[in-house]
C-alpha cells in the first residue's frame, strides 16, 4: 500500500514541477502544488546550470549562432538574472530535505520499542 501511495506522490509532484506541463496553464486552485514540489526546485536548479551562458551555434563551423540559453531560460520562464535564482531552488531542496529528515527522526522516537 506504501508503494502505491509514493507512486501517487511522485507522479503530482511530477506533474506540477512545470516539466511535462506548462505552469501558467494549471487552474488557479491547483497552481500551489508547484510550490511543495520537489521535482520544480530540482529541475529548475539543473536547468539554470546548464543552460545559463551557453550558445548554440551550428555544427558548420561558422558563427551563426541562432539560439542562446538565455533565450531557453526566458521561454520556460525561469529567472537566471543572478546567482541567487539557482541558490534558492538549492536551497529549497536542502530545506525540503531537513524537514522530511526531522520528521523521520520524530517518528522514529514515537515508535514504540519492544523486547
Amino acid at each position: 500500500m506504501a508503494y502505491i501511495v509514493v507512486i501517487l506522490i511522485l507522479v503530482v509532484m511530477m506533474l506540477f514541477s512545470g516539466f511535462l506541463i506548462d505552469l501558467a496553464s494549471i487552474v488557479k486552485w491547483l497552481s500551489w502544488i508547484q510550490w511543495i514540489s520537489a521535482f520544480r526546485y530540482a529541475s529548475n536548479a539543473l536547468i539554470i546550470n546548464e543552460f545559463q551562458d551557453l550558445m548554440f551555434c551550428l555544427a558548420n563551423a561558422t558563427d551563426i549562432c541562432p539560439t542562446t540559453g538565455e533565450q531557453i531560460l526566458d521561454n520556460r520562464r525561469l529567472d537566471h538574472a543572478n546567482p541567487w535564482d539557482l541558490w534558492k531552488n538549492i536551497l529549497a531542496l536542502i530545506l525540503m530535505a531537513i524537514t522530511f529528515f526531522l520528521l523521520t527522526y520524530i517518528q522514529l522516537i514515537r515508535v514504540k520499542k519492544t523486547r
